[in-house]
C-alpha cells in the first residue's frame, strides 16, 4: 500500500508543480512583454515623418495653419503633443512647398499670417516677416525657420523640430 500511496503523492506532486509552471508562465509573458516592448522599434511614419494629409487639399499659393499631432513614447510613458505649421503650396509641383514654424524665434510666440499685407507677424513684440518666412523688422534674430518635408504619393510628410529661441543661428532642440 506504500508503493501506491507513493504513486500517488508523485502524480499529485507532478500535477502542482505542472500547474505552478503554468502559472508562473501566465505571470512571466506579460510582464517580460512590459519590460521589453520599447526596445521593439514600432511600425508607422518613417524616421519621425507625420503625414498631413494630401498635397492635393492645399489651395496654391496661400497659406494655411495645418494642425499637428505628435505622440511622444518615452520609455513606457506616451504623452500627445499639438503643433501647428504654415504651409503653402506654390504650384502643383510635389517640390513647390514651404513649411514653417510658426514659433517666432524671438521669444516663441505664435506668428499669425496678415494676407492683407502679405506678412508673417508676431503679436508678442512686433516682430514682421516677408510672405517666404524671411525677416523684415522687429526684435527676431533671424527668419522663420523652415520644417523639413516630404511629398510621398501626393502626401505632405513633415517632421517637426523644435529650433532654439533667441539666438541669430538656427540651432535645433532635440524634443
Amino acid at each position: 500500500m506504500s508503493e501506491a500511496n507513493d504513486h500517488r503523492r508523485r502524480f499529485m506532486t507532478y500535477c502542482t508543480e505542472i500547474l505552478l509552471a503554468g502559472l508562473s508562465l501566465l505571470v512571466a509573458i506579460p510582464a517580460i512583454g512590459y519590460l521589453l516592448a520599447p526596445l521593439w522599434k514600432r511600425e508607422g511614419a518613417e524616421a519621425g515623418f507625420i503625414d498631413m494629409g494630401r498635397l492635393a487639399d492645399l489651395p496654391i499659393g496661400e497659406w494655411r495653419l495645418l494642425a499637428l499631432e505628435m505622440v511622444h513614447q518615452d520609455g513606457w510613458k506616451k504623452a500627445k503633443f499639438r503643433h501647428s505649421l504654415w504651409v503653402r503650396r506654390k504650384a502643383a509641383s510635389d517640390q513647390e512647398v514651404t513649411v514653417l514654424s510658426p514659433i517666432c524665434p524671438h521669444l516663441g510666440c505664435p506668428i499669425n499670417w496678415h494676407p492683407d499685407r502679405s506678412q508673417f507677424v508676431s503679436p508678442c513684440h512686433g516682430g514682421v516677416f516677408d510672405a517666404e518666412g524671411r525677416y523684415i523688422a522687429g526684435p527676431p534674430p533671424r527668419s522663420m525657420d523652415p520644417i523639413e518635408f516630404q511629398v510621398r504619393a501626393g502626401r505632405l510628410l513633415v517632421r517637426w523640430q523644435e529650433f532654439k529661441i533667441g539666438v541669430a543661428q538656427r540651432v535645433p532642440v532635440s524634443t
